[in-house]
């Protein structure tokens, strides 16, 4: 969700320097890169080492609470769906395509995102405080393919971050890479410029193309 159908980055890295200054130290944008697309537990007590602290769990507790605290009053400001998104959303769900969204971000945040990008076009979501590890555990993917009643290799992933990546290949699906700038693409997603014959992002997408990611992804892994 964040990063591949809203622009969220920009509110996460904000609040992810604020946190860190509130710990006493900031954050560098090497450091802050390895936060993308991690888990809230694992961003606290990256930010907290790079301070110098060694956090309780209970305080832990308390840092996610700010942060998200923080990125909600940042998300109430406004959110913009990325180029293409709209398009292929109400594309989808006037075709039936059933689309969940399986994310990191706790339930009350993506909620909230949701009440942007149109609820209405999913048939569920799975967040990071509704499995036991987030991303890039493969279990969010693989309870969002059990709730879907799909073999995850029956599953299109689109993710922008390593970690994201990394949990839809381990759990089998077929991944599209949508890289943000310092975001690797692990083996096993295929990066949709090599789909799109170099043209990144979503815009123009159709659900036509989509299936056919789908199909050259499978002969990719045969070949």
């Amino acid at each position: 969700m964040d990063g591949t159908l809203v622009d969220t980055e920009p509110r996460w890295g904000e609040s992810t320097y604020a946190m860190a200054a509130e710990m006493g130290r900031e954050l560098t944008p090497e450091v802050r890169a390895t936060t993308v697309g991690g888990t809230a537990d694992g961003t606290v007590r990256l930010c907290a080492q790079w301070a110098g602290l060694d956090p309780t769990d209970e305080e832990v507790g308390e840092w996610i609470r700010w942060v998200y605290d923080h990125v909600s009053r940042l998300f109430a400001e406004g959110l913009d769906l990325l180029p293409g998104v709209a398009d292929l959303l109400a594309e989808g769900s006037a075709s039936g395509v059933p689309m969940m969204v399986v994310t990191n971000t706790f339930r009350s945040l993506t909620d909230q995102a949701l009440e942007t990008i149109g609820t209405e076009h999913f048939v569920g979501s799975v967040c990071g405080d509704e499995v036991p590890a987030g991303k890039p555990d493969p279990t969010c993917y693989l309870t969002a393919a059990r709730r879907l009643g799909v073999a995850p290799d029956d599953c299109l992933v689109f993710e922008d971050s390593t970690n994201g990546m990394t949990a839809a290949v381990r759990a089998g699906c077929r991944v599209v890479g949508l890289p943000s700038a310092d975001a690797e693409v692990p083996d096993g997603a295929v990066p949709v410029t090599a789909l799109r014959d170099g043209q990144a992002g979503l815009a123009g997408l159709t659900v036509a193309d989509l299936r056919g990611f789908w199909e050259r992804i499978g002969r990719l892994r045969v070949g």
